[in-house]
């Protein structure tokens, strides 16, 4: 005890030393280190962390690990760095935009961390993130991509009831990101993410005929920024799988040609195969509300199921029926209920189901008919039901005994829901 004592003191005055000229770029970066986590000085671990960056170009490895280093002092110097509440808010919610396996505690921590370094305009340590993301190919409990939720994040206010001069506020920052990062397709996707979503609040989610004249202007208007973003980004250095995914918004909202949708997905799903938003959004493109013909979806989801083989696929077909069948109106009743089970399984087993998706497995067996399935579910959720798929705890409670709670009815099985009988090929 005494020596690790004496030992840390010397340290100290080691590191209160200034860097001589010979010293190594990895005694720089443990000093950093030790000012950061020892002596909680994020003032000098941030000086010397910026100063490894800037000095040592070449070496990439320590530059690197600088760059992580920089990034989590900035974040506790901001005080954001520890996790989210359990509870979610109404801006947590509304981040958790398209599925429900975004809504864990620890997406919701890496969302307010990514918001600090936003927040603090710290855009060479949001590019080395977006990278790291993508060369990893990272993952939360569930499968989710953190690379989708990175963009999901940054390119938005933090609440889909953000007022204009919030959107406009936001993409302002992300213009100015591109300007310090001209060769970085990060915040040009970002901002075609942002500008996607500004459109669709300008059109709002009625019918096109519940749409203004002045809604649909700026919606184009918008998407066309969008699309302007993206294909900005293709000059810039690298290529993102989330660019796909926002040309894929893209050619939804503008109406491209089958033969253009088509190649697209496949050019997609040819460079990331596991990158499973694109095939939720090709088989959203392919729904009869959209511009496809009933069948086109389910057929859709076994090819490209079977096209990326083992967890993968069998995963990826959970998540286009969990994107299109859950948690109102079942939008393509001809998916196999044998390969949904199949494929939440898959997922169960690699990545950990979180508790969100098997609320939605719950629900899904349940318009099934799939009843011992629907308990399993139940009994490894306990109480801890999901607004977004049950809208309230009495309809959760009634589903879960099969019996009216307070007046609110039970899931039952969906008539058009023809995936309880359906065997996967």
């Amino acid at each position: 005890m005494i020596f690790r004592h004496l030992a840390g003191a010397a340290l100290a005055v080691a590191m209160a030393a200034a860097p001589g000229p010979a010293e190594s770029v990895a005694v720089q970066l443990q000093k950093g280190i030790y000012a950061q986590q020892t002596a909680g000085d994020l003032d000098g671990a941030i000086r010397i962390f910026r100063q490894i960056i800037a000095s040592n170009p070449a070496q990439t490895v320590y530059a690197a690990q600088a760059q992580v280093h920089l990034a989590q002092a900035m974040l506790q110097q901001s005080g954001v760095a520890a996790p989210a509440r359990e509870s979610a808010t109404a801006t947590d919610a509304d981040l958790s935009e398209d599925s429900v396996d975004l809504a864990g505690a620890d997406v919701r921590s890496f969302r307010v961390q990514l918001r600090g370094l936003f927040d603090q305009a710290a855009y060479s340590e949001l590019d080395l993130l977006a990278a790291q993301l993508r060369s990893q190919k990272a993952r939360f409990k569930g499968g989710a991509w953190k690379l989708h939720a990175f963009y999901t994040t940054v390119g938005s206010p933090g609440s889909l009831t953000a007022t204009d001069a919030e959107w406009q506020s936001r993409i302002a920052k992300l213009q100015q990101w591109i300007q310090d990062s001209p060769a970085s397709p990060t915040p040009r996707i970002a901002l075609a993410h942002a500008y996607i979503h500004f459109a669709w609040k300008a059109r709002g989610n009625g019918g096109g005929n519940t749409v203004t004249a002045q809604g649909w202007a700026l919606f184009n208007q918008r998407v066309k920024a969008a699309r302007a973003a993206l294909e900005d980004a293709v000059k810039s250095s690298g290529r993102d799988p989330e660019w796909y995914l926002q040309m894929q918004t893209v050619a939804l909202a503008q109406g491209w040609d089958r033969t253009q949708v088509d190649a697209l997905a496949a050019q997609a799903l040819a460079d990331e195969p596991s990158y499973y938003y694109f095939a939720v959004a090709q088989a959203n493109w392919l729904l009869p509300k959209w511009y496809g013909k009933p069948g086109e979806t389910e057929q859709y989801a076994e090819q490209v199921a079977n096209q990326a083989g083992g967890t993968e696929g069998d995963s990826a077909y959970y998540e286009m029926a969990a994107a299109l069948n859950c948690c109102r109106k079942t939008q393509a009743p001809a998916l196999s209920w044998t390969r949904v089970r199949q494929g939440f399984a898959a997922l169960d087993q690699a990545y950990g189901s979180t508790n969100g998706q098997r609320n939605a497995m719950a629900y899904l067996a349940l318009r099934a008919g799939d009843a011992e399935t629907a308990q399993r579910m139940f009994a490894r959720i306990g109480n801890d039901w999901v607004k977004r798929v049950w809208e309230t705890k009495a309809v959760f409670d009634a589903s879960r005994t099969g019996k009216p709670v307070g007046g609110a009815k039970p899931v039952r099985p969906d008539g058009a829901a023809r995936v309880s009988a359906t065997p996967s090929n």
